[in-house]
C-alpha cells in the first residue's frame, strides 16, 4: 500500500494547480452510490459495470488528494478488484 500512496502522492504533487475539493469528493461519492444502486439492480449490464470500474478508478485519484476521504482509496480498490473478479466469472 505505501507504493500507492507514494504514487498518488507523487501525481498529487504533479498537478497541485488542480486542487480537489471536498465538495467533488462528496458529488463524486453521490454518482458512485447511485451507480452501484443499478448495478445492484442490474448485475448483467457489462457498460454499467465499466462505467463503475472508470468512477472507482477515478474516485481513488480523487479520494486520495481530500483528508476525509483518504481512508476510502482502499475501499475503491478493492470494489474494482471484484468488479474484475465478477467480470471473469462471468467470461
Amino acid at each position: 500500500m505505501q507504493f500507492l500512496k507514494k504514487l498518488f502522492a507523487s501525481h498529487a504533487d504533479n498537478h497541485a494547480d488542480h486542487q480537489v475539493t471536498e465538495s467533488q469528493a462528496a458529488a463524486l461519492h453521490q454518482e458512485i452510490l447511485q451507480l452501484e444502486e443499478r448495478y445492484a439492480a442490474e448485475p448483467d449490464d457489462i457498460a454499467l459495470r465499466q462505467t463503475l470500474l472508470v468512477k472507482y478508478t477515478q474516485a481513488a485519484s480523487v479520494y486520495s488528494q481530500v483528508p476525509s476521504y483518504k481512508d476510502s482509496v482502499n475501499d475503491m480498490f478493492n470494489k474494482m478488484n471484484e468488479l474484475r473478479n465478477t467480470a471473469r466469472k462471468n467470461f
